[in-house]
């Protein structure tokens, strides 16, 4: 049985995109080329691979079963040649960052000039997800390294290195009757429209543990995927919302918003430094981890 990386690659591809175009546009190749290696692949193994409807293509169950060796093989190609990079070209090559919402837009800035005048041959990328895809991808060595605000990251394949503390606390405009009290009963809050983030956020998640904790139901009022869009409604006088401190800093001390402390270890969170205890080691991988670490 022969296949080359490239034939894996392209089944890999078809698995995500579907589409030989999709894959062609890629790859950098044409499109008869992916169909030579698709069949190619298909001679290899002896099984078919590959179901083609409506312009579209599927795996079959035994493309399926391949797929999973593809993908990690693939990986461990990219990864030994990065490794020999790394070696061959101390401080040079690329280095991928995914970050969760909060430390995407409010932490990571402020570093990002230190690691380019520390290796300023180092291409860094950065991706923004919720926290969890965020840490899957660092468990499936998608990305090198990870940046999430959590209550905590208890996973035996990680490594998880706090840097920074973050709160969630009630946001609300200026005007807003309950930003004058000193201290905000669960009670007073039964009848509040609040702005929340998607289902699937950190600070979501951590909102509606607090909310069960202190028998609150939420009357919703608008839904957003980024924390800006939460802190422009507010300001609109739409409703109210539980936020990181970190993310209102600046408007709270413009006073275009109030932040309000609740005393609870529930809201209480970290921005997380993490990566996979299943990784080779480079040396631009160790020298970020010791950055990482110098800031914690």
């Amino acid at each position: 049985m022969m296949f080359n990386l490239q034939q894996l690659k392209i089944l890999v591809l078809l698995a995500r995109y579907k589409k030989v175009t999709a894959v062609a546009e890629k790859l950098k190749i044409k499109q008869p080329s992916v169909t030579f290696h698709m069949n190619k692949l298909e001679q290899s193994v002896g099984v078919p691979l590959f179901i083609r409807k409506h312009k579209r293509v599927f795996l079959t169950e035994d493309g399926k079963a391949l797929l999973h060796y593809a993908t990690r093989i693939i990986l461990l190609s990219e990864e030994a040649e990065q490794v020999l990079t790394d070696y061959t070209q101390f401080k040079k090559g690329n280095i991928t960052i995914g970050a969760s919402n909060t430390p995407a837009t409010y932490f990571l800035p402020q570093l990002l000039g230190k690691m380019r005048q520390a290796y300023p041959n180092v291409n860094i990328v950065i991706q923004v997800n919720n926290a969890p895809q965020i840490i899957e991808a660092v468990k499936n060595l998608e990305i090198d390294f990870g940046l999430v605000a959590e209550h905590a990251v208890n996973d035996p394949e990680l490594v998880a290195i706090p840097l920074a503390n973050d709160e969630l606390g009630l946001v609300m405009h200026p005007d807003h009757p309950l930003a004058q009290k000193d201290q905000i009963e669960a009670g007073q809050l039964q009848q509040e429209v609040w702005v929340l983030r998607e289902r699937n956020s950190a600070s979501r998640r951590m909102m509606e543990t607090w909310a069960a904790q202190n028998g609150i139901v939420c009357k919703k009022g608008l839904e957003f995927g980024t924390t800006e869009a939460i802190k422009r409604a507010i300001r609109c006088k739409l409703g109210i919302s539980l936020l990181s401190r970190m993310a209102v800093e600046d408007e709270v001390n413009g006073g275009k918003l109030v932040f309000k402390r609740l005393n609870t270890e529930t809201v209480n969170r970290s921005v997380f430094f993490i990566y996979s205890r299943n990784r080779f080691v480079t040396p631009i991988f160790q020298e970020y981890i010791r950055f990482f670490q110098s800031i914690s």
